[in-house]
Formats: C-alpha cells, sequence, structure tokens
C-alpha cells in the first residue's frame, strides 16, 4: 500500500474503487517512465519489438499534396472514365453527398486530360506527365486499393492524414513515431513543414492533421518553420540566460513529479519529457535549421530556394 503512504496527509483525497484501481493502472505503467533514464530508452525504442529481419527503414517522410492534380490524371488510369467523358455524372455517385459550392449544379465526368503510359518491366500504368517517377516504377509501391467518402477538402485531408474525417484520431506521423520510437534525444520524432511560398495551395492546412489524437501528446507533430524562430516559442524571452531557463526547466519537472505522485496521470510524466526536450532544442534546433552550409547543389535537388518559404 505504499500508494497511500508516500503521499503527504495534506494531499491525500478520498479514492473510490474505480479511482484507486485507475491510478493502479497507471502507476504501473509508469514506473519506469519516471527514471529519467527509463523514460528517454522507452522513447527511443518505441512500442513495437524489433523485427528479426535487418531493419532497412530510418525515417518515413509522409507528404501531403494539397491542391495538386488528382490521382486520375496522374496514378490511377480509369479507361471507363475516358468513355464517360462529358456525360453527367451518375446520381449514384453524388446520393446524400455534401458538395459544397457544387450543390445544384449540373455535374460531368471528366476523362484525365493527358495520356497514360505503361513504365518499367511491371507495366506500372502512370502519366506521361510523370517521366521521371515512370523511371523508378519498378522500384516504388503504389496503393490503387484506397477510397474514401470524403468529397470536400477539409474532410478529405483529415482523411488523409488521420484516416477519420472527424478529427480526434492520431495521424500517420504520430502512429509510426509510437511504433517505431525516435533515436534523437534532442529532437522530436515528428517533424511538420508546411510550404508557404508563392506556390502553397490556399487549401486548410490545420494542426489538428498532425495530430496525437488519443495517444499521448508526445507523439504529435512539432511544426518546423523556415522563417524567423524554427519553432515557436523556443527561444527564451529577454534577459534569461540559459543557465537561467535550465534551473526553470528543473524546478518545474520538481513540481510536475510531486503532482504525478498524486494524479497518476501519464500526461504528466509526458510533460516532464517535453520540458526538457525544449530545453535540448534551443541548441540542436538552430544548427539543424542552418543550412547555409550546403552547397547550391544540394539546395537546387531540394527544390528550396532560402527565403521563399519552399
Amino acid at each position: 500500500m505504499w500508494i497511500t503512504m508516500n503521499r503527504s496527509s495534506m494531499l491525500t483525497p478520498s479514492l473510490s474503487r474505480r479511482a484507486y484501481l485507475r491510478g493502479a493502472v497507471a502507476t504501473a505503467g509508469l514506473t519506469a517512465l519516471l527514471d529519467r533514464d527509463s523514460a528517454r530508452a522507452a522513447a527511443l525504442r518505441g512500442v513495437l519489438d524489433p523485427p528479426p529481419l535487418p531493419q532497412r527503414v530510418n525515417r518515413v517522410i509522409w507528404l501531403t499534396m494539397a491542391g495538386g492534380p488528382s490521382h486520375l490524371e496522374l496514378f490511377d488510369h480509369k479507361p471507363k472514365l475516358a468513355e464517360m467523358d462529358g456525360e453527367p455524372m451518375p446520381e449514384s455517385l453524388t446520393q446524400g453527398q455534401q458538395l459544397a459550392q457544387l450543390q445544384g449544379q449540373q455535374l460531368r465526368c471528366l476523362g484525365a486530360q493527358f495520356p497514360f503510359t505503361k513504365y518499367g518491366a511491371s507495366q506500372l500504368e502512370l502519366s506521361t506527365l510523370l517521366p521521371h517517377i515512370g523511371s523508378l516504377a519498378d522500384d516504388i509501391c503504389l496503393v490503387r486499393s484506397m477510397t474514401t467518402d470524403a468529397i470536400n477538402h477539409d474532410p478529405a485531408h483529415m482523411f488523409m492524414n488521420t484516416g477519420s474525417q472527424i478529427a480526434g484520431r492520431p495521424s500517420m506521423g504520430a502512429w509510426a513515431t509510437y511504433g517505431l520510437g525516435c533515436e534523437a534525444e534532442d529532437l522530436p520524432g515528428f517533424v511538420v513543414m508546411v510550404s508557404t511560398g508563392a506556390g502553397r495551395s490556399p487549401q486548410p492546412i490545420a494542426a489538428r492533421q498532425w495530430s496525437s489524437g488519443m495517444l499521448p501528446s508526445r507523439y504529435q507533430g512539432v511544426q518546423f518553420y523556415s522563417r524567423g524562430d524554427a519553432v515557436h516559442y523556443l527561444g527564451n524571452p529577454s534577459g534569461v540566460s540559459r543557465s537561467q531557463q535550465e534551473l526553470d526547466v528543473s524546478a518545474i519537472g520538481a513540481l510536475n513529479r510531486q503532482q504525478d505522485a498524486v494524479a497518476y496521470d501519464p500526461e504528466i510524466a509526458t510533460r516532464i519529457a517535453q520540458y526538457e526536450m525544449a530545453f535540448q532544442m534551443q541548441a540542436s534546433v538552430p544548427e539543424l535549421m542552418d543550412i547555409r552550409g550546403e552547397s547550391a547543389q544540394t539546395i537546387a535537388e531540394y527544390g528550396c530556394t532560402p527565403g521563399d518559404g519552399s
């Protein structure tokens, strides 16, 4: 019964059976996490055991091309759609759907505007607009079995990034970080970068699209910016030195650990780790985001022109 004995008598609340069991379960799960080294090791490992075969995946890059050409124009050839080009849209495809600005208008089918051709030994069919990707046809995996009921932009973005049209589910990046862990001790495992240059789509891009949902919040994405501070609210206020900030982080961590001994809330352990990570990121992020040492060729190959937000 160490749970009761370790509490200050002034802080001991009356516990119902349900609250006691909930606290006991949370405590059992957090015993190892509250140790600094164990918490770091658990975060680095992820929840999945290492596979028996050598791991070939070092990182996951998830590109959301908001406002890009339709997959029907690039990757998914529909001969039947080409036959129906210009014909009225079948009601079976639109019945019961909220069509936003298109409500009440007569909709017509539109076939691909550019021809498709087959690439590689696999004879992968792609648009002629994609000759470079076509040259890699035998080295990529193209999934054509996915479906969606989302017609409008915002719910479609949510569905693409989280698997649900309704906010609250973990994003793809959160699941990947949750499962695989993170090798870096001074950088987040899930980084988000949003284009802001002239070519950026005006479609809505919201933080809920890289949310951790019901997973612990340490698995949510951290947005990096190309202008100003790379991560908002990371720098110290004017007049606050790094040593002073370290004392603050240490004191806040001690208070959080005291509260965790009473509340048994996993989010408190997450908050402790986030404060420590943020303090480490004050030194690691500026170095990471400084691309002045990259060659002109590297910058050109990545398609990023300094200052344009790309």
